[in-house]
């Protein structure tokens, strides 16, 4: 049987959250339509995330493909969801949620509800799209070449730029689908030095320059007022009051 979706959970090292994340994928109730690959470093190397995810993908089965992180955990219902956005919508390739931001035991700090994309906007701005609340099928990402194995902090907004490229249909469902934790072993959270932080900014404009995107001012205001216009910093200041504090499985909405 080819299971509906298949998950990759890239882990190298230090690990205290991943039977979290494993557990929040096995309690979504897909039985045979859930496949997980975990991609673990120390039992085969890699050349960084990118990589890691790369590999993962190359062994999964399923029609639809996502990435969980061993910090992070999928928000109860998340791929009833998704599964119940297929049946009702065809021709989609790309579907992507919103996003809960946790601390160590698990409780909301911060809300972040993602837009609509907009072709035009998102060669300005960076897209608004929440890397592991996003879903695509294993045709769209192997037609994109999957992930770009020199990037290491923006290799999710290249993904995205070469989806659009290559004509993917793109799908945003209005919930809550996700959690990143944020605690000192993260990627994104760690503290980094200031040559880190100066290469981290060379790879994002070497990334940006390939694909022909500049971030402007002008796109700035324009995706700020979008934003306000379509509710979505209300959105967010309204669940940051209902949900800062709570169990981020309290909150799957």
């Amino acid at each position: 049987m080819i299971p509906l979706f298949s998950c990759v959970m890239p882990v190298k090292g230090d690990r205290p959250y991943m039977a979290e994340a494993l557990a929040s994928l096995e309690s979504q109730g897909m039985g045979d339509d859930l496949e997980i690959i975990v991609q673990d470093a120390d039992v085969e190397p890699d050349n960084g995330q990118s990589d890691a995810l790369n590999q993962g993908f190359a062994k999964a089965h399923g029609d639809w493909l996502f990435w969980l992180n061993a910090d992070d955990v999928l928000l109860p219902g998340a791929l009833e969801r998704v599964k119940s956005t297929l049946a009702a919508r065809d021709g989609i390739d790309w579907i992507a949620g919103n996003q809960l931001r946790i601390d160590e035991e698990g409780r909301v700090v911060d809300c972040c509800v993602g837009n609509v994309w907009h072709d035009w906007l998102y060669r300005h701005v960076v897209p608004h799209v929440f890397g592991p609340s996003a879903f695509f099928t294993r045709a769209l990402f192997e037609k994109a070449g999957g992930f770009d194995e020199t990037l290491h902090v923006c290799m999710d907004w290249d993904l995205w730029i070469r989806f659009m490229q290559g004509g993917a249909r793109f799908c945003r469902i209005d919930k809550y689908l996700w959690a990143l934790r944020q605690w000192c072993g993260s990627k994104t959270q760690r503290p980094m030095s200031a040559d880190e932080g100066g290469r981290q900014m060379q790879e994002v404009g070497r990334m940006m320059c390939k694909n022909g995107f500049t971030v402007t001012r002008g796109g700035l205001l324009v995706w700020r007022v979008w934003r306000l216009l379509n509710g979505n910093y209300y959105a967010e200041f309204r669940d940051r009051v209902r949900f800062r504090g709570r169990k981020a499985v309290e909150c799957a909405s």
